[in-house]
């Protein structure tokens, strides 16, 4: 067993207690912050005069919009539009999402610069350093671009670019135009030179699109009139070749049978008359000298006679009726009765000699009209078959001057075009200058934040500086008792 008494020789033994670490709560965080509340104000004035330093050194941005309205169906000014866009149901978004691409391209903004001059403009095109070491420096680091690059057109051009946002709002047709400048006067003016550039890009597209598609119909309408003309010739030579005289569209043959055709049913008609007449008149050769057909009454002659007749018939059945039927007058009476119907009977003769006349010139007429009938009958039959390669030469024609004519109508709808611009896009919205600027913030937003982050970055430098504090304290606490009992134990 030990012996406690036995006094035991040696070092000292030094035991060492972990340090713990202060326990922190609310009331230890208060204390602190409480300890270091000239950091914490000091904190939120120096970020409040740090933002008021910046604010003033900030150069002040503006920002003016336009807003364009873009229909994907263009005004139908006239038929056969060359640009007519007729979008499908979900190709409207890409035409709008392609027009934000024009606006933004530059020959849009191109057009900007050299209307506005911003070549010209210090904002637009910032002035080259004339420090020789700056110039050496930046030719070192190779930051100092190369002279082919030092266009003010396209610098402006690039600034004009960094400067402006274009976008459409989803599920519309409409896109907004946002232009940034440090006057506000000039966001606006450039915003709406923006938009005509737009619409005189637009406009200009349309018209070269309407000029290259006449140029290209232009040429062809000289080779589509030669080839008209070639067919034209080949047909006239064609029917002189094959002798097919053609009158109002159908050839002279055609139209001789037709005709022959009429002549000879008229001739046939006449004749047959002619040769009724005829036998009428040879049937009435020796009848009753008062009997007569219509053609026979139409003579002067014959009517004198028959009157004459008429009168000396009555005359005599009067001298019959009181003189008798053997009385010397009687004799005389019917001698002249006997001289009228020879007479009479004479101009039958005449009148019929007459009719067999007109019955053979009818007769020679028909047999003439027959002879020519069959005659163009047999130039009929060569001519159709003349005429077969003929309509293929004419339908040639046709179809080569229905190209042409189709061609010609369209170059001159093209020329017309280019005077018109059926792009159905507006401005609903004009750029105005902005009454507020965008950059940098309000000192109403700026201020209040800066303070807000002084005080915070105060609290915990104040925090950090308590912490501190409290551990070198209760450090040194910690050290003073262990340093009596050494002291204690060496005694």
């Amino acid at each position: 067993m030990f012996d406690f008494s036995t006094r035991i020789s040696g070092e000292p033994v030094r035991m060492v207690l972990p340090e713990m670490e202060p326990r922190t709560d609310a009331r230890t965080i208060a204390r602190r912050l409480w300890r270091g509340s000239p950091f914490i104000v000091l904190g939120g004035l120096i970020m409040v005069a740090a933002a008021v330093i910046v604010l003033g050194l900030l150069p002040p941005s503006y920002t003016s919009n336009i807003q364009v309205l873009v229909d994907p169906t263009d005004l139908r000014v006239v038929e056969n539009d060359l640009n007519a866009r007729a979008p499908q149901a979900d190709s409207g978004v890409s035409i709008a999402e392609s027009q934000v691409r024009v606006i933004q391209s530059d020959n849009v903004l191109r057009r900007v610069v050299e209307k506005l001059h911003l070549d010209r403009d210090d904002e637009f095109v910032r002035p080259e350093a004339s420090n020789p070491f700056l110039y050496w420096l930046r030719s070192v680091m190779g930051t100092l671009p190369p002279d082919v690059s030092r266009d003010p057109v396209n610098i402006a051009l690039d600034t004009l670019q960094r400067n402006i946002i274009v976008r459409r709002p989803e599920r519309t047709f409409v896109i907004d135009v946002a232009v940034q400048s440090r006057d506000p006067a000039k966001a606006a003016k450039i915003a709406n030179a923006i938009g005509d550039a737009y619409f005189a890009e637009e406009a200009a597209a349309r018209m070269d699109s309407a000029k290259r598609a006449s140029d290209a119909l232009a040429g062809r309408l000289a080779n589509l009139k030669r080839d008209v003309e070639d067919a034209e010739r080949q047909v006239v030579k064609y029917r002189e070749e094959h002798r097919l005289v053609a009158s109002s569209g159908r050839l002279l043959t055609d139209q001789q049978l037709g005709d022959l055709n009429q002549q000879l049913v008229s001739s046939a008609i006449k004749t047959a008359e002619s040769k009724s007449r005829l036998e009428q008149a040879r049937k009435m050769r020796s009848s009753d000298p008062s009997t007569a057909l219509p053609e026979m009454l139409q003579s002067l002659e014959m009517q004198a006679l028959r009157q004459q007749y008429a009168t000396l018939s009555r005359n005599t059945a009067e001298l019959a009726t009181r003189l008798g039927e053997r009385h010397p007058a009687m004799a005389e009476q019917y001698a002249q009765q006997r001289d009228l119907q020879r007479l009479i009977q004479r101009e039958k003769e005449r009148i019929i000699d007459t009719l067999q006349k007109d019955y053979d010139r009818a007769a020679a007429s028909e047999a003439a009209v027959r002879s020519n009938l069959d005659r163009v009958k047999t130039e009929t039959t060569v001519s159709d078959r003349a005429y077969v390669g003929l309509r293929e030469l004419e339908r040639t024609l046709d179809a080569r001057k229905g190209v042409y004519e189709a061609y010609l109508r369209r170059a001159r709808e093209a020329s017309e075009q280019e005077r018109l611009n059926t792009t159905n896009v507006r401005i609903i919205s004009v750029a105005t200058p902005a009454l507020q600027r965008t950059f940098p913030p309000s000192p109403k937003i700026v201020l209040p934040v800066a303070l807000l982050l002084g005080l915070a970055l105060g609290a915990g430098i104040a925090l950090l500086l308590g912490a501190d504090a409290d551990r070198r304290r209760s450090l040194r606490q910690a050290g003073q008792p262990n340093g009596r009992s050494l002291r204690a134990a060496d005694a």
